[in-house]
């Protein structure tokens, strides 16, 4: 039983529409939660596809050459880890470019030294020192694989500090048309062999938004226990931190899901993974590879070969015969030749059966397409490949008007939100805290530019555009140097400054024409 199953045992009493258990409710005034334990259900069956531990796969049965029921582990393609990794990798990396700059009365043009203005060096520090872009592309992989996750933010010792949450420790409390606005954060560990919970509640009244902490303790880990002390544990954390709402502008938490309805449960706050409707096609490619890989497994070379023809000797512990051979070696079958009735001929039968590859092949390969599509990527993204190169995840650039693409641009609508919120409230926690070494703007200008190069194989869209505009120019030149170089207004203006004092100097039109005489 996996750690976070352990914790949603102790848990599972706690949350749900059952609200707190009587031992809570006696000493706090909590909230309800507001998602049932079917929708954590969900997420531990979602978590244990995406870790390779699916249902189908553990639990696989058959009925053996004598017609008993057997069981046995599945061999597996990984889909689950494998798409949310790419879904992950291509909506977030390091070539994202995040600013943070003084709100302005009117749009100016984009300068490099935008990235020099306090606000923008503050925030680029604290991600620096937390290890964020490292972290978020992680985290956003486990969103995918899970549902959601959320950004907890909060100072320590003169910093800010950014630290993540799966779903399956994410509970929602309230939430309005932005979004989860209250919830509870779940901690599990074990310490000198005592189990402890710490239940990190995220609220807010009328003046501010309130952080409670709570220690429970347990000496089984399927209970949740009693309330201690929090400097049983933690000699510097508070029960209660009040952030005023005159200082922040929301809440010190973001919760993000993937940028899908969740048609299992139309009124849960809480997301569904990128693969929640596509359980039934998993199950088909994992089997289905499985039957491949046994299917190569039993197509080995394997000759019968007559005991009588194998060397023989006596064993000199025990006295018994025994054959001289490799015991290892997996091309030899030997079988009892019967002289007296005549049931086999005493020659060697090549008994190897035909690989029937092909038609595993091709029930993959089109499987993968549907799964493809069920995830939000381009039919042809997947395809697996028996003679060496195993799974291949498409790299080529994907035009701006494929399914992945799209995907792709709906996912970034919900993440940009967060990542504006997330600098906002690095600001704002910084601002608040005398310990901190920031004293500039708080309400800033945040603009996320996502890398596009993905998209940037644009031939077939540009023959298309070019032909419907009568070969007219589609783009201002400086605009098109911005885009493809990903600089700022500035520095585009200067490229094409160079650009046209290279070119040779074509002359007037009096050049051209002779002059006048």
């Amino acid at each position: 039983m996996g750690l976070w199953k352990n914790m949603w045992l102790k848990l599972k009493g706690v949350f749900g529409r059952m609200g707190i258990v009587e031992k809570l409710e006696s000493t706090n005034d909590h909230k309800r939660i507001m998602s049932d334990s079917k929708d954590y259900a969900n997420i531990q069956q979602w978590l244990a596809i995406y870790q390779g531990r699916a249902k189908w796969i553990v639990e696989h049965s058959y009925l053996n050459s004598a017609s008993h029921k057997r069981g046995r582990q599945l061999l597996s393609l990984n889909m689950p880890q494998i798409a949310v990794k790419k879904m992950a990798t291509l909506t977030f990396s390091q070539k994202v470019v995040l600013t943070a700059t003084k709100k302005l009365n009117a749009p100016q043009p984009t300068s490099p030294d935008d990235m020099k203005q306090a606000s923008n060096v503050f925030v680029h520090q604290v991600f620096e020192e937390n290890h964020f872009y490292d972290n978020f592309e992680r985290y956003l992989e486990y969103m995918f694989a899970e549902g959601g996750m959320c950004i907890r933010l909060y100072t320590y010792r003169g910093q800010v500090k950014i630290r993540f949450a799966t779903a399956d420790v994410f509970f929602p409390i309230s939430s309005d048309a932005n979004g989860v606005t209250e919830c509870v954060i779940a901690s599990n560990f074990q310490s000198n062999n005592s189990y402890y919970t710490l239940l990190e509640w995220h609220t807010e009244d009328d003046t501010a938004y309130v952080v409670s902490n709570e220690l429970y303790e347990s000496t089984t880990a399927d209970d949740l226990g009693h309330k201690v002390p929090l400097t049983k544990l933690y000699s510097d954390l508070a029960e209660e931190t009040r952030y005023s709402k005159t200082e922040y502008s929301g809440p010190t938490f973001i919760y993000l899901k993937p940028n899908l309805a969740n048609n299992l449960n139309l009124s849960s706050p809480l997301g569904i993974p990128i693969y929640a409707n596509a359980l039934d096609t998993l199950r088909i490619l994992d089997e289905t590879y499985d039957a491949l890989m046994r299917e190569i497994q039993l197509s080995k070379k394997t000759l019968m070969v007559p005991d009588s023809m194998m060397k023989r000797g006596v064993d000199r512990m025990t006295g018994q015969p025994q054959f001289y051979f490799d015991e290892a070696e997996e091309v030899y079958r030997m079988f009892h030749y019967d002289s007296i009735s005549g049931s086999s001929n005493e020659t060697i039968k090549d008994v190897t059966q035909s690989l029937r590859a092909e038609s595993y092949l091709n029930t993959i390969n089109t499987t993968l397409k549907l799964f493809a599509s069920q995830v939000g990527f381009s039919a042809g993204t997947f395809s697996y490949d028996a003679g060496g190169d195993g799974m291949k995840t498409a790299t080529e650039v994907v035009s701006e008007n494929s399914d992945t693409y799209q995907t792709k641009n709906s996912h970034e609508t919900i993440i940009e939100e967060a990542l504006k919120q997330l600098v906002i409230r690095i600001l704002e926690l910084a601002k608040a805290d005398p310990e901190v070494n920031y004293s500039d703007e708080t309400d800033v200008d945040v603009t996320v530019n996502f890398d596009d190069s993905i998209a940037k194989d644009r031939s077939e869209n540009l023959s298309y555009y070019m032909t419907a505009s009568g070969g007219k120019p589609l783009m201002d030149q400086i605009a098109a140097i911005k885009r493809v170089n990903n600089v700022t207004d500035v520095e585009a203006q200067e490229i094409y400054d160079k650009i046209q004092a290279q070119q040779p100097d074509q002359g007037t039109l009096e050049d051209i024409g002779g002059g006048a005489e």
